[in-house]
C-alpha cells in the first residue's frame, strides 16, 4: 500500500511539473495570437493615417524580425513573450496616436521632437549622408534613414509609420533583454520573469517610445544592454562576464555619444557603483554595506551642491552679485506652484524637491488628460498614473532586498545595485533635465525591482500591500495638499 502511495504521489508531481512546463507554452501560443491581432490592427491604423496599405507589410515584416532574432536563443519563452506584447502594444499605440492627430491636427505627426526627426530624414535621393546630421543625434537618424533607403527602393510610401514601428521592435528588444536581466537575478522563475515582461509592456514611457517618433527608444536599448552585462558579472562574477561587461560598457558610452551624450558622464558613477557592488559581495561586511549604501546615496546631493555651489563662485566673481539678485526676482515673480517649492528652494532642497515632482507627475495625475492635448501628453498622463500604481511595489522590492541581504548575503548586492542605479539615475535627471520622458531609460531598473516581492506568499503579500495602501496615501494627501495651495 505504501509503495503504490509513493508511486501516486510521484505521478502527481511529475504531472505538476508537466502542468507548468505546459502552461507557459500554451500561455505563449495564446500571446502570438492576440499579437499578430493587434499588429493587424495597429499597423492598419498607422496606414489609414498616411493613407497607405504599405503599413501592414512593415508591422508584419517587423515582427517576423524580432521573432528570428530571440528564436535564434532557444530556451528564451518569457524573453519571446515580453518582446511579443511589448511590439504589438506599440504597434497599437502608435496606430491609436497617429489617427487622433490626424483627427484633430490633421497631421499623423504633431509632438515637435517627432516632427523635427521625422523632417531630419530625407524621403527620396538625395538621401542624408553622415556629415548632415547633428552629432547627438546622428545615431538615430542613421538609423531611420537606411530604414527610409530600403522603403523607397520598394516603392513604399514615406510616412512616419516606418520610423514608429522600428522604434516599437526596438522597444520589443528592449523589454526581451530586460526580462533577460530578470533571468540573470531571479533564474527561471516564471512568475516573476512573466510579471517583468507585463510591466515592461504596458510601461506609458515604453509605450510613447514605441508609438511616437523619438530617439529615446534606441536610448533605452542601449541602457538595456549595458545594465544587462552589470548584472550578468555581478552575478556570476568570473573573468570572461567582466570582460563581456567591459565591451558591453564601452560600446554603450560610445554609442551615447551619438544619442544623448549628457548622460555618457553618468557611466563613471554607475561603473563605480556596480565595482564597489563588486567589492562587497567578495567581502560582505553588514557595516560596509550600510557605508556605502549610505554614502552613494548622500553622492548626488552632495555633488549637486558643490557642482551648483562651484558654477555660482565663478558666475559671481564674472557678473557680480546684482545679476544673482535680479535673478531671483525675476523668478520670484512667476506665481506657479512648481516655482514656489522647486525653483525657488536653495539647490539640496531643490534636489530632493524635484525628485518627489518626478515620481508622482503630473501633478494633478488628470492634468495631461485635457481637450485638444497632444497625443505625446496623453501617453505621459497615462504613464503618470502608471508609474504612480507601480512604484509602491518597487519601494517593496527595494525593502525586499535588504531583507535578503541580512538572510542570503551576497544574493542580494545584484538588486541593490539595481536600487541605488536607480536612485542616482533618478537624482541626476531631477538635477539636470527634470523631464519625466528622460526616466524612461532607467526605468527598467525599477521594473525588476518590483518583481522582487513574491505575492504569492501570505506574509510578503500582507507586507507589500501595507507599502501600497501608505504610498496611495501619500498620493492622495499630496493632491489634497496641491488643491488647497492653488
Amino acid at each position: 500500500m505504501r509503495k503504490e502511495m509513493t508511486k501516486l504521489d510521484e505521478a502527481s508531481a511529475a504531472f505538476k511539473d508537466d502542468a507548468r512546463t505546459a502552461a507557459p507554452a500554451s500561455s505563449l501560443v495564446v500571446i502570438r495570437r492576440v499579437t499578430i491581432g493587434l499588429v493587424l490592427i495597429g499597423s492598419g491604423m498607422q496606414g489609414y493615417a498616411n493613407s497607405t496599405f504599405s503599413a501592414l507589410i512593415v508591422g508584419l515584416l517587423f515582427l517576423a524580425c524580432g521573432w528570428l532574432i530571440i528564436s535564434l536563443f532557444p530556451g528564451r519563452r518569457h524573453e519571446m513573450r515580453a518582446f511579443l506584447l511589448t511590439y504589438a502594444i506599440g504597434v497599437l499605440g502608435g496606430g491609436l496616436a497617429q489617427c487622433y492627430s490626424l483627427y484633430l491636427f490633421h497631421s499623423p505627426e504633431n509632438f515637435s521632437d517627432a516632427v523635427y526627426f521625422l523632417g531630419s530624414v530625407s524621403p527620396k535621393p538625395p538621401f542624408r549622408q553622415l556629415a548632415e546630421i547633428p552629432t547627438d543625434n546622428l545615431l538615430a537618424i542613421w538609423t531611420w534613414q537606411q530604414l527610409y533607403i530600403v522603403t523607397w527602393w520598394f516603392g513604399l510610401k514615406f510616412g512616419p509609420y516606418t520610423g514608429v514601428m522600428f522604434n516599437a521592435l526596438v522597444m520589443g528588444l528592449s523589454g526581451s533583454i530586460t526580462v533577460a536581466i530578470a533571468r540573470e537575478l531571479f533564474g527561471d522563475d516564471s512568475w516573476r520573469l512573466r510579471r517583468v515582461g507585463t510591466l515592461f509592456a504596458f510601461c506609458g514611457l515604453f509605450l510613447l517610445f514605441g508609438s511616437i517618433m523619438l530617439r529615446d527608444s534606441f536610448v533605452v536599448l542601449v541602457n538595456a544592454l549595458w545594465l544587462w552585462g552589470i548584472v550578468r558579472w555581478l552575478v556570476r562574477p568570473s573573468g570572461r562576464t567582466a570582460v563581456a561587461a567591459a565591451i558591453v560598457t564601452g560600446v554603450a558610452m560610445y554609442a551615447m555619444l551619438f544619442l544623448r551624450s549628457e548622460v555618457v558622464i553618468l557611466f563613471g558613477a554607475y561603473l563605480f557603483l556596480a565595482i564597489t557592488c563588486w567589492i562587497v559581495s567578495r567581502k560582505l561586511n553588514w557595516t560596509r554595506v550600510v557605508l556605502v549604501v549610505a554614502f552613494l546615496g548622500a553622492l548626488p546631493i552632495a555633488g549637486s551642491y558643490l557642482i551648483e555651489y562651484v558654477l555660482e563662485f565663478r558666475d559671481a566673481q564674472a557678473s557680480g552679485q546684482e545679476h544673482y539678485t535680479l535673478l531671483s526676482g525675476t523668478e520670484a515673480s512667476q506665481n506657479s506652484l512648481g516655482t514656489r517649492l522647486v525653483a525657488n528652494q536653495p539647490q539640496p532642497i531643490r534636489l530632493i524637491m524635484s525628485t518627489g515632482t518626478m515620481l508622482i507627475n503630473p501633478i494633478p495625475l488628470w492634468r495631461d488628460f485635457s481637450a485638444g492635448a497632444q497625443e505625446y501628453q496623453l501617453l505621459l498622463g497615462y504613464h503618470g498614473i502608471y508609474q504612480v500604481l507601480v512604484l509602491p511595489f518597487g519601494f517593496a522590492g527595494i525593502f525586499g532586498a535588504f531583507r535578503l541581504l541580512r538572510t542570503e548575503g551576497r544574493r542580494a548586492i545584484p538588486l541593490l545595485f539595481l536600487a541605488i542605479y536607480l536612485f542616482v539615475s533618478l537624482a541626476a535627471v531631477a538635477a539636470s533635465s527634470q523631464t519625466e520622458r528622460h526616466l524612461g531609460q532607467f526605468m527598467a531598473a525599477l521594473l525588476i525591482l518590483a518583481a522582487v516581492p513574491d505575492t504569492r506568499e501570505k506574509s510578503e503579500r500582507k507586507r507589500t500591500r501595507k507599502i501600497v495602501m501608505r504610498w496611495l496615501v501619500g498620493v492622495i494627501f499630496i493632491h489634497v495638499a496641491w488643491g488647497l495651495m492653488q
